[in-house]
C-alpha cells in the first residue's frame, strides 16, 4: 500500500500528536498520584550532594547536545536532610529537564553549605508574570516543546510535601529556581 508524500505528513502529524497526548496521560495520571498522596512517603537520610551530582551526570549528554556546558558548584560539605530520595531525585531532575528545553546555552548550578541548590540560567524574553505561573499545572512558557507543563507543578509539589521550599526569580534577564530543605 502506498502513501502519497500528503498522506505521510498527515500520519506524521497524528503520530506526534498521538504521542504528545500519551506524555500528558502519564504526566498527569502521575501529578494526580502526587497530589493526592494520602500517606507521607517514607523519609531516609539523603545526601543532596549525591543526588545533585546523578541528576547533572544522568543529563549530561542532553546538555551538551543542546550546547550547554553546566557551570557546577557543589559544596565539599556533605549535607544531609531526612527526605525521600526519589521525590528530590524527581523534582531536581524536573528542574534540570526544563532548563535544558530553555537555556539558550547557559546553565549554573549550585548546591551551598546551607543546603540551598540554585538553578540559573538565561531567559530574555522571560516576563515577571510568566515567571510567577511557573509551577503552575499546564503552564508552558512556549508550546511545541514537547512540554506537558508539569514538571515544574511535580517538582513544588514533591518539596513542599517534604517540607522544603522551591521558587523562581527573574533578574536582569536571567531565571532562578531556587530549592531548599530545612534541617
Amino acid at each position: 500500500l502506498e502513501h502519497s508524500e500528503e498522506m505521510e505528513r498527515y500520519l506524521g502529524i497524528i503520530e506526534e500528536r498521538a504521542e504528545a497526548m500519551k506524555k500528558l496521560t502519564e504526566e498527569l495520571y502521575s501529578y494526580s498520584l502526587i497530589a493526592n498522596a494520602e500517606e507521607p512517603a517514607e523519609l531516609e537520610e539523603v545526601c543532596l550532594n549525591q543526588v545533585l551530582e546523578d541528576c547533572i551526570m544522568e543529563y549530561y549528554a542532553a546538555m551538551t547536545e543542546q550546547g550547554i556546558t553546566p557551570k557546577i558548584e557543589i559544596t565539599e560539605g556533605k549535607i544531609l536532610r531526612r527526605l525521600h530520595k526519589d521525590h528530590v531525585d524527581r523534582a531536581i531532575s524536573n528542574v534540570i529537564s526544563n532548563a535544558i528545553k530553555y537555556s539558550p546555552g547557559d546553565f549554573e548550578i549550585r548546591l551551598t553549605d546551607e543546603g540551598e541548590m540554585t538553578f540559573t540560567n538565561a531567559a530574555p524574553d522571560m516576563t515577571a508574570l510568566q515567571v510567577e505561573r511557573l509551577f503552575d499545572r499546564f503552564f508552558t512558557v512556549e508550546t511545541g516543546r514537547n512540554s506537558t507543563g508539569l514538571g515544574l507543578a511535580i517538582a513544588r509539589t514533591f518539596v513542599e510535601q517534604m517540607g522544603g521550599s522551591i521558587d523562581a526569580q527573574l533578574d536582569g534577564g536571567r531565571l532562578t529556581i531556587r530549592m531548599s530543605f530545612p534541617h
